[in-house]
């Protein structure tokens, strides 16, 4: 079968996800004029994810599965790449990024397909069903991100592309997969879904994972972020000289005693001019290192095939 439209699911651990995940994209699938490759990448799970997986068949004769499966627990965004790079060798001119765990609706692909035209579809989340704590901490997730990005985030890595961006995802380094697609200079379209509960257990991603998940987003803005610190050392330097100049000017030139406080605020604003400094440079050298993936198009996967 030679598919238009490849779907890379990655799935860690959902052997009571898998299936219910993998029937309603079939029934999701099965109208589309289209045909369609579901590609499930196991993160190296270690329960019956991957049995489950190839147990089922799709109904609809333009539909395929294929099980690809990493040699080890290798995380969310290496799984994503490996899955993308696996579809590069199909037919497939679309490419689709959901969860395997029910959260992402996937009544939201034909959406998505109806925006052919665009490079990028991003699927904008909408009601959201985790606790009040997490919500809380998206919120101010998201505004940390527009605060550094210039831009909000209001989507996650369910999304949809093209062979060119593709080509972009697949040469460059990314951590944080839905980032780097919001840097890419291409149109872009969005849709509305609401993000739904777990087919099975509770969410897998706590408030530490959030604060991960945050701190990579902002990796890939590394270079404003530098930015930031520059202009802040700039700043300072400017304010810093200002005060000396003005301490200098009052001892020479005036009888007036220089108040404690000015020598103290004078030396916390070179202090921190030079911390951002040093966080300039050290954030260079790490931006520098994260701008080239050690493992660029090298296959760590491999196809699982029925027994």
């Amino acid at each position: 079968m030679r598919p238009t439209l490849a779907i890379v699911a990655p799935c860690f651990n959902e052997g009571g996800a898998v299936l219910p995940f993998l029937e309603e994209m079939d029934r999701v699938l099965s109208p589309l004029p289209e045909r369609s490759l579901i590609i499930l990448v196991d993160d190296g799970s270690l329960d019956d994810t991957r049995a489950k997986a190839l147990s089922f068949t799709p109904s609809s004769g333009n539909i395929a599965l294929e099980v690809i499966a990493l040699p080890y627990t290798m995380g969310h965004q290496e799984a994503i790449y490996q899955g993308l790079l696996h579809a590069s060798e199909t037919s497939a001119t679309r490419f689709v990024v959901l969860d395997s765990d029910g959260e992402d609706d996937p009544q939201a692909i034909p959406e998505m397909r109806a925006h052919g035209t665009a490079s990028v579809v991003f699927v904008s989340r909408g009601k959201r069903s985790e606790s009040v704590g997490f919500r809380l901490g998206y919120l101010l997730y998201r505004g940390v991100f527009r605060m550094v990005a210039g831009r909000p985030i209001t989507f996650g890595n369910y999304s949809m592309i093209d062979r060119r961006v593709l080509g972009a995802v697949l040469d460059r380094s990314f951590v944080h997969y839905a980032a780097f697609l919001s840097k890419q200079r291409v149109t872009t379209h969005f849709v509305r879904s609401d993000r739904r509960k777990r087919f099975d257990g509770v969410s897998k991603m706590g408030l530490d994972d959030l604060t991960l998940h945050a701190f990579r987003s902002l990796i890939e803005y590394s270079d404003r972020v530098l930015a930031m610190f520059l202009k802040a050392a700039l700043y300072l330097s400017l304010v810093f000289l200002l005060s000396v100049l003005t301490i200098v000017g009052i001892k020479l030139f005036t009888d007036l005693a220089i108040p404690g406080w000015a020598s103290n605020l004078s030396a916390t604003m070179f202090n921190s001019m030079l911390l951002c400094v040093g966080f300039f440079v050290i954030g260079l050298m790490l931006s520098r290192v994260t701008q080239h993936r050690e493992r660029t198009g090298r296959k760590l996967y491999e196809r699982v095939e029925k027994g």
